[in-house]
């Protein structure tokens, strides 16, 4: 049955890598598999989005091309399934080369990890995402910052700040305000991420004129013991990792283990307010 599963999911061929590298053409999707995909349309149907399957990806109505390809799967007897799998998001305006980033999951088998791991993506990473590329005048659910650079340099870059999951909270929405004190009895907002990290991204966000997806990730045990991950349009970025565990250390003891992981956008610099109307054209 477990290689029965397996084989609906993987495509026969090897795996294609995902580019990170906005010289290098976007030619062939990273995957076009569509048991893969049609399992990823359910996913984001039960989250109120109306993807089209096209050529191999999925289109949705903010203009956004979803790709995905699945990179691993563990088996964790008697616990269940571990999967690992990549999607990229490509914006034939903002981010024609796309950007991609990973989804690590765990279920009792196959297929409900993938949705665990899907469920977790669309409702933190695309959720910056679809904002990062919405129109002004669209409701807002993101946190945003407004970064200015200096001269040489010289332009502005708008940040929209994603959802963060919180252990025990199964990738759900921070609620607090700016100096709200949450369960874990210290204050945090859904800017601390970001702003405790950002002496090592504003370089990078005064040189690099790309559209940029950070993931952030720390966490802190019980013993004190801290770990982060920090990566940008998929590529491991040590600098903020480095930040993340420092911010991670000054967190209150709290018995077991505590978590906190947030995906943020930062659009181009001076990109309009409002993109052109999408154009889902592949």
């Amino acid at each position: 049955m477990f290689k029965r599963l397996l084989r609906f999911f993987v495509d026969k061929r090897p795996p294609q890598p995902v580019s990170t590298n906005a010289a290098e053409p976007a030619d062939a999707p990273p995957v076009r598999d569509h048991g893969l995909l049609a399992l990823l349309a359910q996913v984001l149907e039960s989250e109120g989005l109306a993807p089209v399957l096209q050529d191999g990806h999925l289109v949705l109505g903010n203009g956004l091309q979803v790709f995905v390809e699945l990179l691993d799967v563990v088996e964790l007897p008697p616990d269940g399934i571990r999967t690992a799998t990549t999607i990229q998001v490509r914006h034939r305006t903002l981010f024609p080369d796309g950007i991609a980033e990973f989804q690590h999951a765990w279920g009792p088998d196959i297929e409900q990890s993938l949705v665990s791991g899907f469920a977790t993506w669309a409702r933190t990473d695309l959720v910056a995402l679809s904002e990062a590329v919405s129109a002004a005048q669209q409701e807002r659910h993101c946190m945003t910052l407004q970064l200015g650079f200096p001269p040489p340099a010289a332009h502005r870059r708008e940040v929209v700040l994603g959802p963060v999951a919180h252990l025990g909270g199964a990738a759900q929405a921070a609620a607090c305000d700016v100096g709200d004190v949450d369960e874990a009895g210290h204050a945090f907002c859904p800017c601390c991420l970001f702003t405790q990290s950002l002496e090592a991204f504003m370089p990078v966000l005064e040189n690099d004129a790309r559209m940029l997806g950070i993931r952030l990730f720390a966490s802190r045990d019980a013993e004190g013991e801290v770990a982060a991950d920090c990566r940008i349009n998929g590529v491991d970025f040590a600098e903020g990792a480095e930040c993340l565990r420092r911010y991670a250390a000054t967190w209150p003891a709290h018995p077991g283990l505590e978590f906190r992981k947030q995906y943020v956008v930062v659009r181009p610099p001076d990109a309009p307010a409002a993109p052109l109307v999408p154009d889902v054209a592949s």
